[in-house]
């Protein structure tokens, strides 16, 4: 079975979210990390008398994945900053396609930026639907929940309070994600879009 390892980033200091904060978000993407491996390795030993352990077992898989999810979106969230800032070149894929199905990108960032204020924890998503030929933004709660199945992340903003607190308070989400499209590198996205098409 394979064990996953916590990736390292190259973070350039960001502006706007402090060294602390990313610092202590790295912490908990690690212990996704971890524990996603603990409960894969204990399912594993419980499976060898399953029906003894369906209860645990049942429970240990609904935490699986929920710790996966965490595991793979902070991949994703903390990638879009390496190499610090850039502007989205609306002449790439990217930014003609956003063009052609929002007008303009900034309207596509309005609607992630709505779906991040939305009330609770969680992520705003920016997914890519091949087949339609279309961006599809989504929210997820609980990192395992409320996906577009199958489809790929584009962009993944993390909203839970994790995230902000530190920096904002509690009523500083919106700080956050100004400060989170500031430090945004859009040539980290036009390159994760071009993979895709």
């Amino acid at each position: 079975m394979h064990t996953y390892e916590a990736r390292t980033f190259a973070l350039p200091a960001l502006d706007g979210i402090s060294s602390k904060s990313i610092e202590e978000h790295l912490s908990l993407y690690a212990g996704y990390v971890k524990n996603f491996n603990a409960i894969t390795a204990l399912t594993g030993e419980l499976m060898h008398d399953s029906e003894k352990n369906a209860h645990a077992i049942s429970e240990l898989m609904r935490r699986r994945s929920f710790e996966f999810g965490g595991m793979r979106l902070h991949e994703i969230y903390f990638a879009q900053f390496e190499g610090g800032a850039s502007t989205l070149d609306t002449s790439s894929e990217l930014g003609k396609t956003l063009t052609a199905q929002y007008g303009a990108p900034e309207h596509c960032v309005a609607e992630l930026k709505h779906v991040a204020l939305m009330r609770g924890p969680g992520w705003s998503l920016l997914y890519w639907d091949a087949q339609a030929k279309q961006f599809l933004v989504g929210f997820s709660g609980e990192q395992h929940q409320g996906h577009f199945a199958t489809l790929p992340v584009v962009l993944a903003l993390d909203v839970w309070e994790h995230a902000f607190l530190l920096d904002y308070g509690v009523l500083g989400k919106g700080a956050y994600i100004e400060a989170f499209f500031k430090n945004l590198n859009w040539d980290v996205l036009q390159e994760r879009f071009a993979q895709l098409r």
